[in-house]
């Protein structure tokens, strides 16, 4: 019978890149990657909050192993307290990917590293994804953390520039909580182009570029149009934006907060600006423009290396997790 994971979330594009396609290889029959939950019928892309995280989930034992990535910062302490001992008195191993040291979406941390520490005491195996990451959870928490990188975003799809290169862009989206929002870091920055989304005035305001969602190809082909991209965070642990622009061959100005600048396959190819600080940001890209263009290296372990560990990990816990009920 199929080892049954229950992903957190399974629809974000991360968890969905960790695991073969269905049917891809035969050994990967051994798993079942449970779908989330939906939450609201009349919206059912929404996965968050995710029922995995509420201990009633468990009381029928859906699957044999849970693992968390992000969507947990909702819960309380006495919440997350009492999911972490559900698991155990059920015996449901763990696997936890240290995504965000610092969650991007909240502005105090003290609560979210609390709830981290619980997650991190109890999971059987921690996964993050830059050495400097590790460093850091060793430090605060007492865990070792195995380090696998970023999965390919872009992949070996062929991204061709929507426009003629342009030196400088930053793009907003509708506004995550860790972007900045001040006018004044934007003149500073001087970059050639601001994308943000319509749906979003206060992003809107700050661009020079107002549009609708794009879908993946016209998102790579505006980004692969920039020779630098600028990441205007002012908190956050990884990126999937930096993964994104560096396969695309596209340098990265990002903040010195969290661990962006060990991200970098080429370390010329991100440069570190002070975080909400304009000018600092615009002399980060002076260097990037001046040091000129690095093409994407991939890391020494292959996409399928990064599969195979996480369906071979979550085979051996759930065997055991079988074996322990």
């Amino acid at each position: 019978m199929a080892v049954r994971v229950a992903s957190v979330p399974a629809g974000h594009p991360y968890p969905q890149a960790i695991v073969a396609r269905p049917g891809e290889t035969s050994a990967d029959q051994e798993l079942e990657i449970l779908a989330d939950p939906i939450v609201d019928p009349d919206e059912p892309a929404r996965w968050w909050p995710h029922r995995a995280l509420e201990p009633a989930f468990w009381t029928d034992r859906p699957a044999d192993v849970l693992h968390i990535h992000f969507g947990f910062e909702h819960l309380s302490l006495e919440q997350t307290h009492e999911l972490a001992a559900t698991l155990q008195r059920l015996s449901v191993p763990l696997v936890l990917t240290v995504h965000d040291l610092d969650n991007p979406h909240v502005e105090s941390q003290t609560t979210y590293h609390q709830q981290l520490g619980i997650l991190i005491a109890q999971a059987d195996h921690l996964i993050t994804l830059t050495p400097a990451s590790a460093a850091l959870i060793d430090d605060r928490y007492g865990r070792k953390a195995h380090v696998l990188p970023h999965p390919p975003i872009v992949g070996r799809r062929e991204v061709l520039p929507s426009y003629p290169l342009t030196d400088v862009g930053v793009f907003l989206k509708s506004g995550r909580a860790n972007v900045v929002k001040d006018p004044e870091f934007y003149r500073e920055l001087g970059a050639d182009r601001v994308f943000a989304h319509a749906d979003s005035a206060q992003m809107a305001a700050l661009a020079t570029d107002v549009h609708e969602p794009m879908d993946d190809e016209q998102l790579f082909s505006a980004i692969a149009s920039h020779r630098v991209v600028v990441l205007p965070y002012v908190r956050g642990t990884h990126s999937g934006w930096l993964q994104m622009c560096r396969e695309l061959g596209v340098s990265v100005a990002a903040p010195d907060c969290g661990c962006y600048w060990d991200q970098a396959d080429v370390p010329e190819a991100v440069e570190i600006y002070r975080a909400g600080d304009g000018q600092d940001a615009a002399r980060a890209c002076a260097r990037l423009l001046e040091r000129g263009q690095f093409a994407y290296h991939s890391p020494r372990i292959s996409h399928r290396d990064v599969v195979d560990f996480h369906r071979n990990l979550y085979v051996q816990l759930g065997s055991k997790g079988k074996s322990a009920r």
